[in-house]
């Protein structure tokens, strides 16, 4: 509860700046990758070691890739519950709605913006979606937890984990040379930057419904 009893909102003060962070670095790596089928320098480079760590660890990668989907679902089973036992409905809509939505928009945007593989192959790689759904589902995460009033240390020991999950998923993906590593930051940079718009809205929705109300009650 903040100071005057009103539930605190979904997103914190410094959101606002985050979400156009990430949307920012969204499109200027999609404008940078658009309708390619050639690494740029960077891939190119980092696809070398992917290459190599192929050889030794894609025996745990392909599991780690595989696991996602389960994952991802228990957590946002697990992040509705707590928001709804803490009362919290706009926190449990943000818990059902940003991880499906971070994977929907990448999908759009698969489409849209078109990287192909030099090989000549049909599977569209930008952005990730494992690691999209993933970034958001870990922010959803700490967002709720924060939204219900959990201590601050319960909320640091959930952020780091859940931040290290994003990381290994990404690493998988990266292994398992299905994506270059502009697809990987382009999957978390959607990821964070849907879950926190998703937060915005469900705020300003929830402000127009007080506002609403107190001049009813006026």
């Amino acid at each position: 509860m903040t100071s005057d009893g009103e539930k605190p909102p979904l997103s914190p003060p410094w959101a606002p700046a985050a979400r156009i962070a990430a949307s920012v670095v969204f499109a200027i790596v999609a404008a940078l990758v658009w309708h390619t089928r050639s690494p740029d320098p960077v891939d190119a480079q980092v696809m070398r070691w992917q290459e190599a760590a192929r050889l030794q660890a894609d025996f745990i990668a392909t599991p780690i890739a595989n696991a996602v989907g389960p994952v991802v679902v228990l957590a946002v089973l697990v992040t509705a519950v707590v928001a709804w036992r803490a009362g919290r409905r706009d926190a449990v809509v943000l818990a059902v709605v940003s991880a499906p939505g971070a994977f929907a928009v990448e999908l759009v945007f698969k489409e849209v913006v078109n990287r192909r593989r030099p090989d000549g192959g049909e599977a569209l790689l930008y952005p990730s979606g494992h690691v999209a759904v993933a970034a958001a589902a870990a922010v959803t995460a700490v967002l709720v937890l924060r939204a219900t009033g959990a201590r601050p240390r319960t909320i640091v020991r959930t952020a780091w984990p859940a931040a290290c999950v994003v990381l290994v998923i990404a690493l998988a993906r990266l292994v398992q040379t299905v994506h270059y590593v502009t697809d990987v930051v382009g999957g978390a940079a959607i990821g964070l930057a849907v879950t926190w718009w998703v937060a915005a809205a469900i705020d300003a929705r929830r402000r127009s419904g007080l506002c609403t109300a107190a001049r009813s009650a006026d």
